[in-house]
């Protein structure tokens, strides 16, 4: 996720250096800022999808949010946009839920709490998603193949990750007011061709958490 990275430094950069101008009385930057800021979403949106290759759900809800209140900001529409811009995201965790690939089955919950149990032989990707709620995705069953990846969405909710130990874990996302945390055994005395999961994390006032021990 260095391209991610790369964004939020130059993003941090420019706000700064704006700061700077506006303090200095070089140029007025007040209005620019609060008019423009989503744009910094709309791009982080872009860029992590970008670096995945692919659309995924956590970036996609970023890049609407990001549009609908920079829609807001620069008055194309009323005020109030914080239910809509949630109600999209939602919408992307629901159609993501919609796939299935490889006979997997792609958890979505919603004011609630669930744990889905993965048993598959071949597993190339899931989703999962929680929504003002919980959900755990339980992969201690199953096999994962070259290049596996899992997709976690966390919008005012928790998503926790089991994966067994033995297994190495790349954990990379986007933690907006919330946080990723990868709390598995380590990897250090792993052997070289341990299975790789990639978990592609996206927290937004929530948190995504990848461990190889469930809660007792």
């Amino acid at each position: 996720m260095k391209p991610v990275r790369f964004w939020v430094g130059l993003v941090l950069v420019a706000l700064g250096v704006l700061g700077i101008l506006d303090a200095t009385g070089v140029l007025e930057t007040g209005g620019l800022l609060s008019a423009w800021w989503p744009a910094s979403l709309v791009g982080l949106g872009i860029v992590a999808m970008l670096s995945q290759r692919r659309m995924s759900i956590g970036p996609a809800a970023v890049t609407v949010i990001g549009l609908i209140l920079l829609a807001g900001t620069l008055d194309l529409a009323e005020g109030g946009l914080w239910w809509p811009a949630l109600l999209a995201a939602a919408g992307f965790a629901v159609l993501a839920g919609l796939r299935r690939e490889h006979g997997t089955r792609t958890p979505l919950v919603m004011f609630g709490g669930a744990t889905t149990r993965e048993q598959s032989r071949h597993l190339r990707h899931t989703d999962v998603s929680a929504i003002f709620g919980g959900s755990t995705l339980d992969l201690r069953q199953a096999r994962i193949d070259e290049g596996a990846t899992v997709d976690a969405f966390a919008l005012f909710g928790g998503v926790k990750v089991l994966v067994p130990r033995g297994w190495r874990v790349s954990l990379g996302g986007l933690p907006f007011m919330g946080g990723l945390e990868d709390k598995t055994d380590g990897t250090g005395d792993l052997p070289a061709d341990a299975p790789v999961l990639a978990v592609n994390g996206t927290a937004i006032f929530g948190g995504v958490e990848v461990t190889n021990t469930p809660e007792k």
